[in-house]
């Protein structure tokens, strides 16, 4: 009994003083970068598209499937949840064994700030801006612009200028990538 509490243990510390690394997703696309410092539970259940940016010290809770589609880019000290423990009508409290799983999809071409928090079953739509700080609680229809705690649209993104710039393949990793981004500073 006590060796095999002692190799759980083991397992847990082990996983948990290494970064996740990109090798570790079966389920991923091209010219992905991955900052220091981040943490998934289950790497199996994250399915990652083309052209991402995660930024540090991201932490995916996994357990009900993350979705990230290509184009998205995240800032440092993202947490997202997949899955939640069960409260209601529990065995025990403050809640019992059961995982309630739920699937977050975060749709093509999605710029998250930093420090953002997304719950369980979300969806965030195509082209959607998510303002440092946020706690992303419910689905987000495309072409917003969110914040706050909780997240509420303060804003939509033009749509003829995104559909424009995704027709012509502007995205933002692939012209990183091509060489074609370059930093300036504009003074406001």
């Amino acid at each position: 009994m006590i060796k095999k509490t002692l190799k759980k243990l083991f397992k847990h510390l082990f996983y948990w003083s290494f970064d996740t690394q990109l090798n570790d997703f079966k389920n991923k696309g091209n010219n992905i970068i991955i900052a220091p410092g981040l943490k998934v539970t289950h790497p199996h259940k994250v399915k990652l598209g083309n052209n991402i940016y995660i930024g540090p010290n991201a932490f995916l809770s996994s357990h009900g499937n993350i979705i990230i589609e290509s184009g998205v880019i995240i800032g440092p000290n993202i947490t997202i949840y997949s899955a939640n423990h069960n409260f209601k009508n529990a065995e025990a409290i403050p809640y019992d064994g059961k995982l309630m799983l739920k699937e977050v999809i975060i749709k093509e071409n999605v710029w998250i700030g930093g420090n953002v928090i997304i719950i369980p079953g979300v969806t965030i739509g195509e082209g959607v801006v998510i303002g440092a700080g946020s706690v992303v609680t419910k689905n987000i229809p495309k072409y917003s612009i969110i914040g706050g705690n909780p997240a509420k649209i303060i804003g939509m993104r033009n749509e003829e200028e995104y559909e424009d710039l995704k027709k012509s393949n502007a995205i933002y990793m692939l012209l990183k990538k091509e060489g074609k981004i370059r930093y300036s500073e504009i003074k406001l």
